[in-house]
């Protein structure tokens, strides 16, 4: 009879175990379609930005590199 109990409690944790993966799996897949999305709705005004920012730091390279001597 304690054998049965052992098992069955072995049973059950290995079934946590795999609920809690099929969990972290569903959260991730949550996660990826937020940044997906995010990425879309941002995503053109993020490139504008970093662009706008390349942009100045080249000119200022450009103009250090020019006073400079």
């Amino acid at each position: 009879m304690k054998k049965h109990n052992r098992s069955s409690v072995r049973h059950l944790v290995r079934a946590v175990r795999g609920a809690n993966m099929v969990e972290y799996i569903i959260l991730v897949g949550l996660v990826a379609l937020l940044c997906i999305g995010g990425y879309q709705m941002f995503g053109e005004k993020v490139n504008k930005g970093i662009s706008q920012q390349a942009g100045t730091v080249g000119t200022v390279r450009t103009t250090a590199g020019t006073a400079a001597p």
